[in-house]
C-alpha cells in the first residue's frame, strides 16, 4: 500500500517511514500525543501504583480512554486490528455474561466490570501505540516502572515489612502476582538494551535487569524466579553475536548479580526460591494440585458454560478449600467459564503467536521470550484479571503485527 493509500484508508496524514526492523514510524497530531503520554504515564504506573494509591492509574487510564475517544472521532480508526482484538471482545463478553449464572453476584459483579475494563485495554494500546517509536516507549514505561516497584519492595525489605513466609511485596500486591509483574519486565528490558543506540539508555536496561531479578527474589516467589530466569536466558541469548570483551563483560555482570543476590537477599526468601525444584518434585506445588483437583471437580458439573464469573470461591468452599482462584489461567477460566471460555483465550494467543511466527527472526524471539514468560506464569497463577497481562498480550500483537505487515 502507498503512502497516499494509506492516508485516504486511515482518514489522517501520516507521515511513514520504515526502519529497519520494519516497524513504521510516524508524525503525530496534537491529540494523538496527549493521548500516548496519557497512556505512557498509566503503563509506567501499572507495575507498582495499585498498591500505593489506585485513583492515580484510574485517573491516567480514565485519561487515556477519553483522549483515545477524541483521537477516533476526529481521525478515525486504522487497520491494525484482527482477530486478536476480536477473540478479546468474545472472551470478555462471554465472562460478562456468565455472570448470570455465577452463584457469587457480589464477587462476579466486580470481576465484571473489571473484565469490561480489560477488554477495552487492547483496543487503545493498539490505537494509540501504531509505530515503532511509540512501541519502544511503552516498552521503556513498563520497564521503568517496574524499577519503581523494585525500590518500594526494597524500602520494605529494609524496614523489614514483610508479608506471609517473611517475603517483600508492595502493599495490596500479591507477592506472587508481583513477582510475575516484575519478570514480565526482563525481556522487555534486555529486547529495549539491544535496540537503542543512546548509551546511556543501554546501560540503564541492561542494569535494570539485575534490579528487578533482585526484587524477584525478594518477594520469595518460586514461580517468579523460574519466569525471570526465562528472561535472563534470552537476554543472554541476545549478545551471543557480541565480541567476546562484551560477553566476557556480560557474563562477569551475570554472576555478580547472582552473587550479590544470593548475599543480600533474606536468606528465607533465598532459600524459598531455591526450593522449587522439590516443590515441582514433591507433586504438590505448593497446595496447587489440590486446588487443581477440585476445581476440575467442579468443572465437570457444567463443563460447557461453567461456574460463571466469580463461581469459584463459593464452589470450592463449600469443599473447603479456602481459594477464589484456581492459581492456574486455564482451568479457573475452564471452571469458571467452560470450554467455550478457555477456547476463546487460546484462539486470542494462537491469534498472536500467527503474527509473531511470521515476524522476523530477532523480533520473533523476543516476542516468543515475553510470551513464554507469560504462559509459563499461567500454569501457576491467575493472571488473566491483571492489567500487566492485557498489557503484554497487547504488545506482543501490536509488535508482531507491525513487523509481519512489512514482510508481505
Amino acid at each position: 500500500m502507498d503512502k497516499q493509500a494509506l492516508m485516504n484508508n486511515n482518514n489522517y496524514i501520516l507521515n511513514q517511514q520504515s526502519d529497519d526492523r520494519g516497524i513504521i514510524t510516524d508524525n503525530q497530531g496534537v491529540t494523538h500525543k496527549l493521548a500516548l503520554y496519557a497512556l505512557l504515564g498509566f503503563i509506567f504506573l501499572m507495575p507498582w501504583a495499585d498498591g500505593i494509591y489506585d485513583g492515580l492509574p484510574r485517573i491516567l487510564g480514565i485519561l487515556s480512554f477519553g483522549l483515545s475517544g477524541l483521537l477516533l472521532v476526529t481521525r478515525g480508526t486504522h487497520t491494525n486490528y484482527s482477530y486478536y482484538h476480536l477473540f478479546v471482545a468474545l472472551l470478555w463478553t462471554w465472562i460478562i455474561v456468565s455472570l448470570a449464572w455465577s452463584p457469587d453476584n457480589v464477587l462476579g459483579s466486580e470481576l465484571a466490570v473489571t473484565g469490561f475494563q480489560l477488554m477495552l485495554l487492547p483496543f487503545v494500546f493498539t490505537f494509540v501505540i501504531d509505530n515503532k517509536k511509540n512501541l519502544l516507549l511503552a516498552y521503556q514505561s513498563y520497564v521503568a516502572g517496574a524499577v519503581v516497584a523494585f525500590g518500594f519492595i526494597f524500602n520494605n525489605y529494609l524496614h523489614n515489612v514483610t508479608e506471609f513466609y517473611g517475603r517483600y511485596t508492595i502493599a495490596n500486591i500479591d507477592t506472587d502476582l508481583m513477582s510475575y509483574i516484575l519478570a514480565l519486565a526482563i525481556p522487555m528490558a534486555a529486547y529495549l538494551a539491544k535496540s537503542y543506540e543512546n548509551k546511556f539508555m543501554v546501560f540503564f536496561n541492561i542494569i535494570a535487569i539485575p534490579i528487578i531479578m533482585y526484587a524477584i527474589f525478594l518477594t520469595g516467589t518460586r514461580t517468579g524466579f523460574i519466569i525471570g530466569m526465562l528472561g535472563i536466558f534470552y537476554w543472554l541469548f541476545t549478545q551471543r553475536k557480541a565480541s567476546l570483551k562484551i560477553k566476557l563483560v556480560m557474563f562477569m555482570l551475570f554472576f555478580l548479580s547472582i552473587s550479590v543476590v544470593l548475599t543480600f537477599a533474606p536468606k528465607a526468601s533465598v532459600d524459598r526460591v531455591l526450593s522449587a525444584g522439590s516443590s515441582i518434585k514433591s507433586g504438590d506445588l505448593n497446595y496447587r494440585t489440590v486446588i487443581w483437583k477440585t476445581s476440575i471437580q467442579e468443572w465437570k458439573n457444567s463443563p460447557i458454560i461453567g461456574t460463571g464469573v466469580g463461581g469459584l470461591y463459593s464452589q470450592l468452599s463449600r469443599k473447603h478449600v479456602n481459594y477464589a482462584w484456581a492459581h492456574n489461567t486455564f482451568i479457573h477460566l475452564l471452571t469458571e467459564n467452560g470450554i467455550i471460555g478457555v477456547t476463546l483465550y487460546i484462539l486470542m494467543i494462537i491469534s498472536i503467536l500467527y503474527f509473531i511466527l511470521r515476524a522476523p527472526f530477532e523480533e520473533k524471539i523476543f516476542l516468543l521470550s515475553l510470551l513464554l514468560v507469560m504462559l509459563v506464569s499461567q500454569i501457576a497463577l491467575h493472571t488473566h484479571i491483571q492489567k500487566a497481562t492485557w498489557f503484554s498480550y497487547s504488545m506482543l500483537f501490536i509488535h508482531a503485527f507491525s513487523t509481519a505487515k512489512q514482510r508481505v
